[in-house]
């Protein structure tokens, strides 16, 4: 015997504008945790805010370039990312420079002719890796949390002058 079927209703699709407003609202208005976490909870409660922040950021860009796609805008939108990209640059580039150090410092360990020499630099090696490991994740992470942060306060204010203008033109 098979189980009875229901047709499924059809879902209508909202409005971009309903779409977009409601998902800014929803992101305006996400709980903040109110009691502190522990180290692994908070981690992943920050990853989230900034996937949230990062979601809002989107949905607000299509906002604004489906209502407002004007040139100074999008050239604001270049020079970000250019900038980004910039900044993304050195922080390779520190990153390169720091293995070339490490590889440099691992020639060193042939003259060693003791095993504590060897031992002794060994460890400083995998310090120093430790080191630049800890330096590129972090300087990433603060890159991509600045530069969300700082995108949303430019997006919020391009949508403010954008409904201001729509309101003084009505």
């Amino acid at each position: 015997m098979t189980p009875p079927t229901t047709t499924p209703a059809s879902i209508l699709p909202a409005p971009l504008a309903a779409f977009v407003q409601s998902a800014l609202t929803a992101t305006e208005q996400a709980p903040v945790a109110a009691t502190p976490v522990g180290a692994p909870l908070r981690r992943s409660a920050l990853v989230g805010e900034l996937a949230t922040r990062s979601t809002a950021n989107a949905v607000g860009t299509a906002q604004l370039l489906s209502e407002n796609p004007d040139s100074d805008t999008i050239g604001e939108l270049y020079a970000m990312q250019g900038a980004f990209v910039k900044q993304l640059w050195k922080i390779n580039q520190d990153w390169r420079a720091g293995l070339l150090r490490i590889y440099e410092g691992s020639l060193l360990l042939r003259k060693a002719n003791t095993l504590s020499k060897v031992v002794e630099q060994d460890y400083n090696l995998f310090g120093q890796y430790g080191d630049l490991v800890t330096n590129y994740v972090t300087s990433v992470t603060t890159l991509v949390d600045n530069s969300t942060v700082g995108y949303s306060y430019w997006l919020s204010k391009k949508i403010q002058a954008a409904h201001a203008a729509k309101a003084a033109a009505a």
